[in-house]
């Protein structure tokens, strides 16, 4: 049985909004040691290969260092779409995650507004992305 959509949202809805959109700011920031780990795997799968080694370690690391990337666009594109849903239903947001948010507004208003949260993809990237570069340094390291 769906909601209707035009039913309001039970109170404490719109503040789990802002906590959640905090939540998601903070973890978008694993996606950067992620990008810098998988550029390292990377860099070890190309050597690896010029010496000998097998080719199909480039592609991984290719992989591994666009999946440090997606690790912090998804969960930062689920913070900037949580925050301004929270902020459109008129829940102070933290400063910071506020001050961000305005920011974003200013540079590109309606590719923020075209946002879709996608909150669970979001905490499922960083593992992906963990997954994908354990796999490909057990393979350098083999």
């Amino acid at each position: 049985m769906s909601a209707d959509p035009g039913q309001r949202p039970p109170p404490g809805a719109d503040a789990a909004l802002a906590s959640a959109a905090a939540r998601h700011a903070a973890i978008r920031w694993v996606g950067v040691p992620l990008l810098l780990t998988g550029l390292l795997l990377l860099v070890l799968a190309i050597l690896s290969t010029a010496r000998g080694g097998p080719w199909g370690n480039v592609p991984l690391g290719l992989l591994s260092t666009g999946l440090g990337l997606a690790a912090f666009g998804a969960n930062h594109d689920a913070a900037m779409a949580l925050a301004w849903r929270a902020r459109s239903n008129g829940v102070a947001l933290p400063d910071g995650l506020a001050n961000e948010l305005d920011t974003e507004l200013q540079k590109d208003r309606s590719a923020i507004l075209a946002l879709r949260a996608s909150p669970r993809m979001a905490l499922v990237m960083p593992v992906v992305a963990i997954c994908a570069q354990g796999w490909l340094a057990a393979r350098l390291v083999a």
